[in-house]
C-alpha cells in the first residue's frame, strides 16, 4: 500500500498527540501510588471509557474476529458467558469489598487476607502474565504493520516499543488512561463501518445469517455435554470459561481494577463494570458476526493465520484512504493495550514486590523512578514475548492459555477470601502454588500431546477447572493443618463504600443479563 502526504500527516498528528499526552500527564508531582495507579483521581466517564477501550480495543477486536472465523458463533461465548455474568457479579460482590477496605489494587486485597508472602508470589505471577500479554499486543501490532505496509516483524516491534516506553516514562498510569481514549476513538472510526459493509454485501442481516453454514451458527445445539476430544463441550464452556476463566479474569484483572478504582468518587466505582458489560453485548455483533462470515468472503486465505482475518477484511472492503485509517485504528489501539500491560507490570512489581519486600520505607520519588525502570524492563522483555506469541495461529487461544495458568488459582484465593476467610487465610500461599503447578504441568502435557484435546481452547478450559479445584482444596487443607492461621479481616464498612444508585445498578444489570440470555436462546 502506497502512502501519500495526507496519510503521513495523520500519522505525524497521532505520534505528536501521544508525546503531548505523556508530557502533560506527567507535569504534576505525585506519589508512587498516583504515578502507578492514580487511585481515586479521575472522573467516572474517563475511567469507564478507558475500561471499555482497554477491553474492547484492537487486541480484543482482532482476537475475537479471528476466533469467529475459526469457531463460528461459538466465539460469542467469550462475551456472553465469558464476560457479562462475571462483570455483573463483580458489581455487587468484589468491587464493594475493594471499596469497603479501600484497597488500591488486588495485591493489597490478597495481602490483607493471606499475608505479604502470598502477595509477593501473586505479584510475581501477575507481572509474568502481563509481560506475556504485552508480548501478545506487541506481536499483534507488528503483524498489522507487516500485513498493511509490508514491513518485517522486527521493524514493527522496533517502532512500537520505544513509543510506548516514552509516554509511560513521563506520564505513568494517567498517560495510559488518556491515550486509551484517543486510541479507542480511532478504533471505532476504523472498525464500525466494516460490520455495516459486510451486512450490506450480503443484502441484509437476514441473508447474512442464512449464508452461514448451520454448524457455525449454533452456540449450544451441536456441543456434546462432556467431550475433551471435541472442539468445545458444554462442561468446558460452563465451568472452564463461564466460571473459572471469566470470574477469574474479571475479578482479579489488574488492569481492570486499576481503572475502576481510579474513579474519583467511591460511590461511582460500580458503574464501570456495568458500562463494560453493555459494551460487550454491542461488540458481540460488531465483531463476531463479520468474523463468522470471513471464511466465506476470504475463502482459503484466512486459514493460513486466523490472526490475519481482520486486516484481510479491511483490505477487501475499504478503499485505500479508509484502509489507512483502519491501519491506524488497529495499530494505535494495540499500542494502547500494550501500554496497559506495561503499566500494570510496573505497578505489580513496585507495589507488590519491590516496595514491601526488597526496599520498604523509601521516599516516594524513589519508587516513581523504580516504576519507570520497571516499565523500560517490561518493554524490553515484551519483545521476547512477541516472538513467543508469533508461534500461535490464534491470539485468543494463546491468551486463554495464559489466563488458565495464572488466573485460575488466583481466583480460588479471591473466592475463598470472600466466602470463608477464616478457614482459608492460613493456606493461601500453599494453595496458590499447588494450583499453579498443576496448571503448568497440564498445559505442558497438553502441548506435548500426552493429554489429547479437540482444540487448544478446550485444553485451556479443562486446565482452568483443574487449577481452580486444586487451589481451593489445597488452600483449605493447608489452612486447617496450620496451627496459627492469619487473623480474619475486619468486616467494618468504610464511609463512602455504598452505592448511590442501587436501583439503577440492579435495573441495568438485570437488563443486560436478560439480553444475554435471549441471545443464547436465539442462537441455540
Amino acid at each position: 500500500m502506497v502512502w501519500n502526504r495526507f496519510h503521513f500527516a495523520l500519522a505525524a498528528i497521532y505520534l505528536g498527540g501521544l508525546i503531548l499526552v505523556g508530557i502533560l500527564a506527567g507535569r504534576k508531582p505525585r506519589d508512587s501510588n498516583q504515578f502507578l495507579n492514580a487511585t481515586g483521581a479521575l472522573p467516572l466517564w474517563v475511567c469507564m471509557a478507558a475500561c471499555i477501550a482497554a477491553n474492547c480495543g484492537s487486541l480484543d477486536v482482532t482476537a475475537m474476529m479471528a476466533l469467529g472465523a475459526q469457531y463460528g458463533i461459538l466465539a460469542a461465548h467469550f462475551y456472553w458467558i465469558g464476560a457479562i455474568p462475571a462483570l455483573v457479579v463483580l458489581v455487587f460482590w468484589l468491587l464493594p469489598a475493594y471499596a469497603q477496605g479501600r484497597y488500591p489494587s488486588i495485591l493489597d486485597f490478597v495481602a490483607r487476607y493471606y499475608g505479604p508472602e502470598t502477595r509477593a508470589l501473586v505479584a510475581l505471577c501477575m507481572a509474568i502474565m502481563m509481560l506475556l500479554l504485552s508480548g501478545v499486543c506487541l506481536c499483534a501490532a507488528s503483524q498489522v504493520l507487516v500485513t498493511f505496509l509490508g514491513w518485517s516483524f522486527l521493524e514493527g516491534v522496533l517502532l512500537t516499543a520505544p513509543l510506548v516506553l516514552f509516554y509511560i516514562w513521563f506520564g505513568g498510569f494517567r498517560a495510559t488512561i488518556y491515550t486509551e481514549l484517543l486510541h479507542f476513538s480511532i478504533v471505532l472510526v476504523a472498525i464500525v463501518p466494516l460490520s455495516f459493509l459486510v451486512i450490506r454485501d450480503f443484502g441484509g442481516i437476514g441473508n447474512l445469517l442464512k449464508s452461514i453454514p448451520p454448524d457455525r451458527l449454533h452456540a449450544w445445539k451441536n456441543l456434546p455435554a462432556f467431550g475433551p476430544h471435541a472442539t468445545m463441550d458444554r462442561f468446558g464452556l460452563i465451568f472452564g470459561l463461564g466460571l473459572v476463566l471469566s470470574f477469574g479474569y474479571w475479578s482479579t484483572d489488574f488492569v481492570l481494577m486499576q481503572r475502576a478504582l481510579a474513579v474519583r468518587r467511591g460511590t461511582d466505582v460500580r458503574l464501570v463494570p456495568v458500562g463494560l458489560a453493555a459494551a460487550k453485548l454491542v461488540f458481540a455483533f460488531l465483531i463476531v458476526l463479520p468474523g463468522v462470515v470471513a471464511p466465506l468472503v476470504l475463502q482459503a486465505k484466512v486459514t493460513r493465520s486466523w490472526n490475519a482475518t481482520l486486516p484481510s477484511m479491511i483490505l477487501l472492503y475499504y478503499n485505500p484512504s479508509w484502509a489507512v485509517i483502519g491501519i491506524m485504528g488497529l495499530t494505535t489501539s494495540l499500542v494502547a493495550t500494550f501500554a496497559n500491560n506495561v503499566s500494570g507490570f510496573s505497578a505489580a512489581w513496585v507495589l507488590g514486590i519491590y516496595r514491601p519486600a526488597i526496599r520498604p520505607g523509601g521516599e516516594e520519588k524513589y519508587y516513581v523512578a523504580m516504576g519507570r525502570i520497571a516499565a523500560a524492563a517490561a518493554v524490553l522483555l515484551s519483545i521476547g514475548g512477541a516472538y513467543a506469541a508469533l508461534e500461535y495461529q490464534s491470539m485468543m487461544e494463546y491468551m486463554q492459555m495464559i489466563f488458565s495458568t495464572f488466573n485460575a488459582p488466583l481466583f480460588a484465593l479471591v473466592m475463598l477470601a470472600a466466602l470463608v476467610p477464616g478457614r482459608a487465610a492460613g493456606g493461601g500461599l500453599g494453595g496458590f502454588v499447588t494450583g499453579l503447578v498443576c496448571t503448568v504441568l497440564h498445559q505442558g502435557l497438553a502441548h506435548a500431546r500426552v493429554l489429547r484435546y479437540g482444540s487448544q481452547m478446550n485444553a485451556n478450559f479443562y486446565g482452568a477447572v483443574l487449577g481452580f479445584a486444586v487451589a481451593v482444596v489445597g488452600t483449605l487443607i493447608i489452612s486447617r493443618a496450620r496451627k496459627h492461621a492469619l487473623p480474619q479481616p475486619s468486616q467494618t464498612r468504610e464511609p463512602g463504600s455504598s452505592s448511590k444508585f442501587p436501583s439503577l445498578l440492579a435495573l441495568l444489570s438485570g437488563g443486560i443479563v436478560c439480553l444475554c440470555v435471549a441471545l443464547n436462546l436465539f442462537f441455540w
